[in-house]
């Protein structure tokens, strides 16, 4: 991949590629994205989406810790809080304290917290038998399947051009689209 888009990716995905320039010893980033830059898009997309899904879990685990301090002060008799949840809009109103209320006769229904999905940091991006190889610690099994579906992508992407292409087998496995093959 050109030192360009290598460095596009890195500076929109800072926390994915933390070890870019760490030492050998530590990554196989260090070499950089080994990569032709046809398969930029498929790469950027699905970092995207990682990263996308890490930061909104990490959103809504924090809501659900704050609703569950708010539920418990409600049930103090403090419900200010409560009534925030339930308000659309400036001020609170008829229906708003009506939820609130019926909340409160109830058993509490605390929010189940999840557990915070461990940032993605990448170990090494390359390519391997004709199809992109993604190495890195974190996720969940969410993140797997982004990264299988990516790394399947690139087996029918050109990894010269981007083009629709097929998996070379005659030597060096590529995947290539006819353009490419010819000016090899």
């Amino acid at each position: 991949m050109t030192p360009e888009l290598d460095k596009k990716l890195c500076d929109k995905y800072p926390k994915i590629f933390r070890d870019r320039h760490a030492p050998m010893t530590e990554t196989c980033m260090c070499w950089g994205f080994e990569v032709g830059d046809g398969w930029y898009n498929i790469l950027n997309n699905a970092l995207y989406i990682i990263q996308w899904h890490i930061d909104e879990s990490r959103k809504q685990r924090a809501t659900d810790i704050q609703f569950n301090r708010v539920l418990k002060r409600a049930m103090n008799g403090d419900t200010k809080g409560l009534l925030w949840y339930y308000t659309y809009g400036d001020g609170a109103d008829l229906w708003a304290t009506k939820q609130v209320e019926s909340t409160l006769n109830k058993p509490p229904l605390f929010r189940p917290v999840r557990d915070a999905i461990e940032q993605v940091v990448a170990t090494q991006i390359k390519e391997k038998f004709g199809a992109l190889r993604f190495y890195y610690t974190g996720g969940n099994d969410y993140i797997d399947g982004v990264v299988s579906m990516a790394e399947s992508m690139s087996t029918s992407t050109c990894e010269g051009c981007g083009n629709p292409g097929t998996l070379n087998r005659d030597g060096w496995i590529r995947c290539q689209c006819e353009v490419c093959k010819k000016g090899e």
